[in-house]
């Protein structure tokens, strides 16, 4: 049996952070982001990837599969409306004033970065770092 844990999901398709950033972007001048909880913004590609590569590994664990590098919303969102090429501007907060401002928001973990560890003693770890992946979730060709 295999367990993948990922965290920080985005892709070109479906509801996620990526998009939500570029369509707010595209309608407001500040967009104020949480500076204070890290973790890896994973693309779903290379999550799919990396699940094909263990399911016919069969070594059976627990497998940790997130992007490689970590960062906070903020840096993320930064990164990802400089690649969009929206002109807006990406301002830092804290959990603390984005909870204020948003009191029905969910709470979040400071610190929620896995370590792909089994991912890299089996299958090996090919896991982008989330700059080097944003580019195809924001629909942008290259990355700067």
């Amino acid at each position: 049996r295999f367990i993948v844990r990922t965290a920080w999901l985005y892709s070109y398709y479906g509801k996620n952070f990526v998009k939500t950033m570029v369509n707010l972007a595209k309608t407001h001048d500040t967009l104020n982001v949480v500076n204070d909880q890290l973790g890896n913004p994973t693309n779903a590609v290379d999550l799919a990837y990396h699940i094909l590569k263990l399911a016919v590994s069969h070594d059976y664990g627990i497998y940790h599969c997130t992007g490689s590098g970590i960062c906070s919303w903020y840096d993320f969102a930064s990164e990802i409306i400089r690649l969009s090429g929206v002109d807006a501007t990406v301002s830092p907060c804290t959990s603390e004033e984005y909870k204020a401002k948003h009191p029905d928001s969910a709470d979040r973990p400071k610190w929620s970065a896995l370590d792909n560890r089994m991912l890299r003693c089996t299958v090996g770890n090919d896991v982008r770092d989330s700059k080097d992946a944003a580019s195809s979730s924001t629909g942008t060709a290259t990355m700067g």
